[in-house]
């Protein structure tokens, strides 16, 4: 994997690699950096198979630090330092972790751990000739991510070095990324689209920026880095793109040189992508993709045309097109019976190729039940990881997006899915944005509940008899709750585990 980048710092030495607020790096820099704390792992460690955590701020360092521990031939393990004690703690055991690169002094759950210290003004000095850099084999394992668990145990995801290999070449050969191109680093090290934006970027020659994490939480100050650094390519949540847009339309001021937004992890809502196109003008592409931590993140593309999104007009959430599979990658939709639906029919998405994870890190049961070997279509058997996500198949080759088979509930009859209600809030007029749940009430029935925040103060009773006009009674929540921020994971995706279910009777109505 580390070759990906290697072979861009052979051929653009001298141009600017990385920076962030303080730093920046050229690429032939970034190569004595990483080589030099790849040395200094080797020289602990030597051929052992071994895991390495990062714990790191967002700066120039952290990129140091992956591309570090890549080319020793390690597995890296990203900690968060904003993560509890708890859950750094269960992470480093459950990785079974030989050594922690960081750029501060360690305590409490991590305390105990050998810490190998990085300060990139200081790596370089020694760096090894690159021959002696070992070649690990494409089937090791590149890094493990920690996603959330149903059970609240994290899931620690392990991809191998050829699966991120083939998702970035696969990527850059169907697209015009190049060393013109300025990239955020606007995740944190602990999702895996930053695996995306690390890669891609040093992959094709650009300049990555790291974004600071204060900054990513603020749309004002993220539209300012963007314009100062000249930023060309940017991946993104489509929840965190809802309030850039936002920003942007009362603004005005946007950052003329992006040229490709990247949408991941969550639906699009085109109505978003309508209002960044209506200030910003429609110079720039909006790709969306469809992934999967456990598929190595990105699955299938697409870029949205001009025509689809003239004609989606105001309209608020329409449905995804899964798009065309990554070279490598195959996607399935398939009925409970495991066959492939018919035109109009609804399934769940299946994922088989390149991709396709190891599995997950001491966890053989939950593997063994989303990592299963079927012969679809007739072929021979091979690996498909089991999505969880819901597609219509409406054309011969072309599949929807509609929900998640484990948030729906069926409420008085009806089988109701939670998005399809957060999508028809949305384009409420005065709803900024919005996140349904499902509970019970107070009588021990299912309920939904609607959490919103509201550019003009729209009131929860006004709101629910804007909504009662526009959509059918089963699909109306039992309570509306106004709230000042929705949660947001790490990674900026809206989370529904935050939310309270216990709501006071003066919220909601």
């Amino acid at each position: 994997m580390y070759f990906l980048f290697r072979d861009q710092a052979a051929r653009h030495g001298t141009r600017p690699a990385v920076r962030d607020e303080q730093r920046t790096l050229s690429y032939a820099e970034l190569a004595d950096r990483a080589e030099a704390l790849a040395g200094s792992l080797r020289e602990r460690f030597g051929d052992d198979d071994v895991r390495i955590g990062l714990y790191c701020g967002r700066t120039v360092d952290l990129v140091i630090a992956v591309l570090g521990v890549s080319a020793a031939g390690y597995t890296y393990v990203p900690l968060d330092p904003a993560y509890p004690e708890s859950r750094l703690d269960f992470m480093a055991k459950d990785s079974a972790l030989a050594a922690i690169v960081s750029d501060r002094v360690l305590s409490g759950a991590l305390a105990g751990i050998d810490v190998l210290r990085i300060d990139g003004d200081d790596q370089g000095a020694a760096a090894p000739p690159r021959e002696e850099l070992p070649e690990p084999s494409p089937d090791s394992t590149a890094y493990i991510i920690y996603t959330s668990g149903s059970t609240g145990r994290p899931k620690g995801v392990a991809v191998r070095r050829r699966s991120v290999a083939a998702l970035v070449r696969g990527v850059l050969d169907q697209y015009d990324f190049g060393a013109e191109d300025v990239w955020t680093l606007l995740h944190s090290y602990c999702f895996d689209v930053s695996v995306w934006e690390m890669w891609g970027a040093l992959a094709s020659g650009a300049t990555l920026v790291v974004v600071p994490s204060e900054v990513v939480r603020s749309p004002r100050a993220t539209i300012d880095l963007m314009t100062r650094h000249r930023v060309t390519v940017m991946s993104v949540v489509p929840t965190v793109f809802r309030y850039l847009a936002a920003h942007v339309r009362t603004s005005g001021h946007w950052p003329s040189t992006l040229r490709r937004v990247v949408f991941g992890g969550e639906a699009v809502d085109a109505a978003d992508v309508r209002i960044w196109r209506a200030t910003a003008g429609k110079h720039c592409e909006f790709m969306n993709t469809y992934g999967i931590t456990e598929t190595t993140i990105y699955v299938s593309t697409r870029t949205f045309t001009d025509a689809e999104l003239d004609a989606a007009g105001d309209e608020r959430g329409f449905a995804a097109e899964l798009g065309r599979p990554i070279p490598g990658w195959e996607v399935a939709v398939l009925d409970d019976a495991g066959v492939p639906v018919a035109v109009g029919e609804t399934g769940e998405i299946w994922v088989a190729g390149i991709g396709v994870a190891e599995g997950y890190v001491n966890r053989p049961d939950l593997t063994a039940e989303r990592f299963r070997m079927l012969d679809v279509g007739g072929g021979p058997s091979r690996l498909f990881y089991r999505s969880g996500d819901l597609a219509v198949r409406a054309a011969e080759e072309t599949y929807h997006i509609v929900g998640r088979a484990d948030l729906q509930v069926k409420i008085n009859g009806f089988r109701i899915e939670p998005g399809e209600v957060e999508v028809a809030l949305r384009g409420i007029p005065g709803v900024l944005d919005a996140i349904v749940t499902a509970g019970t009430s107070r009588r021990g029935e299912p309920m939904l509940t609607a959490h919103y925040t509201s550019e003009s103060g729209l009131s929860p009773e006004r709101l629910r008899e804007l909504f009662a006009a526009e959509v059918p009674a089963h699909l109306v929540p039992g309570a509306f709750v106004r709230m000042t921020d929705l949660p947001r994971t790490a990674s900026g995706k809206s989370d529904r585990r935050a939310l309270s279910e216990e709501l006071t009777e003066s919220r909601f109505a």
